[in-house]
């Protein structure tokens, strides 16, 4: 299971991989004192679910093999028989709706994603968990781009 070097930088934390991130970043937030909220802790776990998104999907946005693309594309659920090009594999993950947060959990525990029937239902469980991306490298990030949804105001089909 690779290992973030957001938790290596603090060797004396003991992180459980297979734990879901917000609860291994809870558990270190308290050890370190950092104030729930606090812009220290708002750094860190910015810092945190970056390290991780890059740990488990980062390859994948870097990958020019259509097999890696395939791939993420049938653990999403996405039928690959037409995807002949990394660019329609973009283009069909662009209709899936995951919760990041949820898809770097699953990853963690070597589990399938929960996926969304719709924006709207994806919105409506991301805001009633407060499971939310950070979205400040969002836009330089092509994968990030296409699975991130509008939370706030989420298509309704």
């Amino acid at each position: 299971m690779p290992r973030s070097e957001f938790f290596d930088r603090y060797p004396h934390f003991q992180q459980d991989p297979s734990a879901p991130i917000n609860k291994e970043f809870k558990r270190l937030a308290s050890v370190e004192g950092w104030r729930k909220k606090s812009n220290e802790w708002r750094t860190h776990r910015r810092e945190c679910l970056e390290a991780e998104f890059e740990v488990h999907l980062g390859g994948i946005n870097l990958s020019r093999d259509l097999a890696v693309w395939h791939g993420l594309c049938q653990e999403l659920g996405v039928s690959v028989a037409q995807l002949t090009s990394i660019t329609k594999c973009k283009t069909a993950l662009k209709k899936v709706h995951v919760n990041l947060m949820d898809l770097i959990d699953a990853r963690r525990a070597q589990q399938m994603p929960r996926l969304f029937p719709s924006e709207a239902k994806l919105a409506e469980y991301t805001r009633n968990r407060k499971r939310y991306f950070p979205l400040e490298e969002a836009k330089e990030d092509s994968l990030k781009k296409i699975l991130l949804k509008n939370i706030v105001s989420p298509r309704r089909r």
